[in-house]
């Protein structure tokens, strides 16, 4: 049998009738590529091993006896990768209209850049943003701190750091990619060494793009691959999902920021969540969410550790 083009690797946590719901939509929209397809358990306790047993027993089922965090989870999945093209795939989402074979043509016609994204939906098909972004500067960081980038959603210069005046219809080269499809070449993968697991979750794509960069690899968005992204099924706590975003965003200005431009960086962030935190506390208090960023601006100290 010849090796698949395409090696699709699915993360699971809990996750099992969505993950079942995704590969679903990924067999019937996927007609033109040849793939395999490799889900890691990262140590579930619901269904998700049973269910995907019986109804895909064709796939590749990785069972980690721990929580390996998405990094990690990829990582041992790509072990077992034979395809010349690896393609990430969050369980919480839904292809549509032929993406795969709409991002494959479309890296192939566009070999030098390494890594390729498509664009994300909301439930309701509406446009979802949160699929490429900036690298973190000093304006990107100072403009969200002080709610300008939310402000002027739509400005690339207040919101540079999710490219706000893109309309997302066409092709373009950015920094970051999100990591729920998230196509690279397997050679590219290699040369890097792949995610770092020290990301446990979120980040990890981030840190991959950056160094891919350095390397001469820009991530491009094709506009005419696109899936639904449902998020964030794995987390049911806000606090606890954002101080892992926090976390990782840290990590990143660790890695690929001047040493003396951390500490302003770092602070930037850290009034970020200090304005979220007096605005709730002043305007809503006793709102659940209200409650969820005290949290998180209570365990500041660690967050702003980043990944250690």
């Amino acid at each position: 049998m010849n090796s698949p083009a395409l090696s699709i690797i699915l993360v699971s946590y809990n996750t099992a009738e969505h993950t079942r719901y995704a590969l679903d939509a990924v067999y019937r929209e996927t007609q033109q590529t040849a793939f395999e397809v490799i889900v890691v358990d990262n140590a579930s306790t619901d269904a998700s091993v049973k269910v995907l047993r019986e109804h895909f027993p064709d796939i590749q089922l990785i069972e980690s006896e721990q929580n390996l965090g998405f990094a990690g989870g990829v990582c041992l999945g790509v072990e077992q990768a034979k395809g010349e093209y690896i393609l990430l795939l969050n369980p919480d989402t839904e292809v549509l209209d032929g993406a795969i074979d709409k991002l494959m043509l479309f890296a192939q016609q566009n070999r030098h850049n390494g890594i390729w994204g498509g664009i994300t939906l909301n439930e309701d098909h509406s446009l979802n943003t949160q699929h490429a972004w900036s690298r973190p500067t000093f304006g990107t960081l100072l403009f969200s701190a002080l709610g300008l980038s939310k402000a002027f959603s739509s400005s690339c210069f207040f919101n540079h750091a999710n490219y706000g005046c893109w309309q997302r219809d066409t092709v373009k080269e950015v920094d970051i990619l999100s990591g729920c499809f998230f196509l690279t070449h397997r050679h590219v993968w290699d040369q890097l060494g792949g995610l770092d697991p020290q990301f446990f979750m979120y980040a990890e794509e981030a840190d991959y793009c950056l160094r891919a960069a350095e390397q001469g690899y820009q991530p491009i968005v094709s506009p005419t691959a696109k899936l639904i992204h449902y998020g964030g099924l794995s987390h049911t706590q806000f606090s606890g999902k954002l101080v892992k975003l926090l976390k990782g965003k840290v990590e990143l200005i660790n890695r690929h920021v001047s040493r003396h431009k951390r500490p302003t960086y770092k602070f930037l962030l850290y009034l970020y969540v200090l304005n979220k935190h007096l605005i709730h506390t002043l305007f809503r208090p006793g709102t659940a969410q209200g409650q969820e960023w005290r949290m998180v601006f209570e365990q500041r100290t660690d967050w702003l550790k980043g990944y250690q």
